[in-house]
């Protein structure tokens, strides 16, 4: 596939029917398990999760897409939310990064559909971790909410 344009989709927030749609209207079609466009590639700006009534669709949808190198995703504040939810806080036995009490209804959509620590939950927070957090593509720089020099400069060595 010879790239001509990138399509930026942000905020997905778990709505699988309306990305199938979305998708189908920006001339994407579903080949051999993943959606295709003959010239473009998608870019998800984060925040695949909460809220929406389809998480496994988005994800499935999503994951294929990049697996496929038909779109490229990275993480949004509810991917690394996501993340914090799941990661026991090393300082407070029993706690976690992201507080389960307090937090609970933000991420409730997601958790539910998902279902808490099951191997499906695992496998979702494994894959949240393989994202960038920004992209620069052909003079074009992606990231979900703000692009800060410093704070890149910081974290690139990391990347």
């Amino acid at each position: 596939m010879k790239d001509e344009g990138y399509d930026v989709i942000g905020d997905v927030h778990g709505q699988g029917a309306a990305l199938v749609s979305l998708l189908g209207e920006m001339g994407y079609a579903e080949v051999d398990g993943a959606w295709r466009h003959p010239t473009r590639r998608a870019v998800f700006v984060g925040d695949l999760t909460d809220r929406g009534p389809s998480h496994l669709d988005v994800y499935r949808i999503v994951r294929a897409m990049v697996e496929n190198k038909t779109a490229l995703v990275v993480a949004g504040n509810h991917e690394f939310n996501a993340v914090l939810w799941h990661t026991p806080d090393p300082d407070k036995p029993g706690a976690f990064l992201r507080n389960h009490q307090t937090k609970r209804s933000q991420h409730a959509a997601f958790l539910e559909q998902i279902v808490e620590w099951s191997p499906l939950h695992n496998e979702l927070i494994e894959w949240f971790m393989t994202m960038p957090l920004w992209l620069e593509l052909d003079g074009l720089r992606v990231v979900h909410a703000c692009w800060d020099q410093a704070s890149i400069d910081v974290l690139k060595p990391q990347a």
